[in-house]
């Protein structure tokens, strides 16, 4: 078995590339808003939430589950009708550096949010500097005229900031880090969670039936 599977993995390479030609050769074709979501974790939770959210003015389509990887993509892609939709959210995960970048080069995101970078993930990519470039290659694949939406509480998304072209707006609890979006004063209960924020000197109560403060910080790049 081992032996036939190492047979066949040219071939499913070969077949593989051809999907993700062929996708990357429809979406050069169409013209929704694509959205892409990466970071450690939180990835499936925001694509779900914005999609939610944008649904309710938007023809808005994402993949379901936790399809995110170029093939997954790319069949997604080949099997979907996107005639009629303005904004294709994409979950975008990565096992090895370059693969969010292959993603990135099929779908071509306008609008790239990075939920977070953590050390869960060095089992895969070796050190947290690795880590970092991987999930990275979403916000350096954005067009000038794009927008980054990037956890300003997590030191390892803050720290390449300056390398991305596209503007960049952040999120979060630590009013230090100068956050876009200032999460303050959050409340959970059964009932849901409400929390103040800040956004451009403007504070706003927001409440929402989501349940856990950590669901906060999950809605916060979707409202941005």
């Amino acid at each position: 078995l081992l032996a036939a599977n190492q047979l066949m993995l040219p071939v499913q390479m070969y077949i593989n590339r051809g999907f993700i030609r062929e996708a990357r050769e429809k979406m050069s074709r169409l013209h929704p808003i694509v959205v892409g979501v990466a970071g450690s974790y939180g990835k499936t939770s925001v694509k779900n939430f914005l999609t939610h959210i944008l649904s309710g003015k938007y023809n808005t389509i994402s993949a379901p589950k936790n399809i995110n990887t170029d093939i997954g993509v790319a069949e997604f892609v080949l099997r979907t009708d996107f005639a009629k939709t303005n904004i294709f959210i994409v979950e975008m995960g990565a096992y090895k550096i370059g693969e969010i970048k292959k993603i990135c080069d099929m779908v071509k995101p306008k609008i790239g949010i990075l939920t977070a970078i953590s050390e869960q993930h060095l089992s895969l990519f070796g050190d947290i500097k690795k880590t970092q470039q991987a999930k990275y290659e979403l916000l350096l694949s954005l067009p000038a005229d794009g927008l980054a939406v990037v956890n300003a509480d997590n030191a390892y998304c803050r720290e390449c900031l300056h390398e991305i072209k596209a503007p960049v707006m952040t999120f979060g609890i630590e009013p230090e880090n100068n956050p876009t979006y200032l999460i303050e004063n959050i409340k959970s209960g059964l009932n849901g969670t409400t929390w103040r924020r800040m956004v451009n000197g403007q504070e706003t109560k927001v409440e929402s039936p989501l349940i856990g403060e950590y669901t906060v910080m999950n809605v916060a790049p979707c409202a941005l």
